[in-house]
């Protein structure tokens, strides 16, 4: 193993035999989501973004930052690439909060990630930040995925392609859809334009958030906010919560 994959799963606190195996894809994925928010501050404050390896290496691992999907996912293809799984990076049109007959060039764009391993495929995504699988989903129609309290289901359509969806509690909602060839030949990233500060984590009892300088700590089903009132306050908040500091 050599010393950035070491610092890698170090960083998100992994241990154990990293023998290629969906368990071993489900744990990393976990760590991951517990231990890297997704986060939007380098665009919300103008900053430019670079999606080399060893430019996310440094913003995610050496600097213990964030980022967005793209960021995200795309550091996490090339971690199991290094680690002997076969990855496809995929876009996709996530739907969340998105009416159903919003044209496809205007419903925001996501990347996740395709895992093949043993003949079987699987969707495995450390780019949501909110509610969102935390283990891979087997790529088959029809299927049902939980996780504790959530619900999540896997549909095939000629026009959308593959499609996951959640369980709310009246009925099931589109979170993102992508199809087989939706890949870097065909797509670029597009990045939101989002103004506010965002950032969200998963946590082993719930899932913490922050919009701009109002923090949402969910535990079980307790809501705690927190609202900071200064620079200094809201460094504080930003480093308790989501292990990150901005300089």
């Amino acid at each position: 193993m050599n010393a950035h994959i070491q610092q890698y799963l170090q960083h998100i606190k992994f241990q154990g035999s990293i023998e290629p195996s969906i368990k071993l894809l489900g744990h990393l994925q976990t760590c991951h989501l517990h231990a890297i928010p997704y986060e939007n501050l380098d665009v919300s404050m103008k900053r430019g973004i670079s999606f080399s390896i060893p430019n996310l290496f440094k913003k995610l691992i050496v600097q213990k930052r964030g980022g967005n999907c793209f960021e995200l996912n795309i550091l996490f293809s090339w971690l199991l690439r290094e680690l002997g799984f076969s990855v496809k990076n995929r876009y996709a049109q996530f739907w969340r909060n998105i009416d159903a007959d919003t044209p496809l060039e205007n419903v925001p764009m996501h990347q996740l990630l395709v895992v093949t391993f043993a003949g079987l495929s699987y969707i495995t995504d450390v780019g949501v930040g909110a509610l969102a699988p935390c283990k891979p989903v087997p790529l088959l129609a029809g299927h049902k995925h939980r996780e504790g309290n959530e619900l999540y289901k896997i549909e095939q359509d000629d026009t959308y392609g593959w499609m996951l969806y959640e369980q709310t509690s009246h009925d099931w909602r589109l979170l993102y859809s992508f199809t087989d060839d939706a890949s870097d030949a065909k797509f670029a990233p597009r990045l939101s334009t989002q103004p506010n500060k965002i950032a969200m984590i998963r946590t082993a009892r719930g899932r913490n958030t922050m919009l701009n300088n109002e923090f949402r700590i969910y535990e079980g089903n307790t809501l705690t906010t927190y609202t900071t009132h200064t620079e200094q306050e809201w460094q504080q908040a930003l480093k308790r919560y989501f292990h990150i500091s901005i300089t």
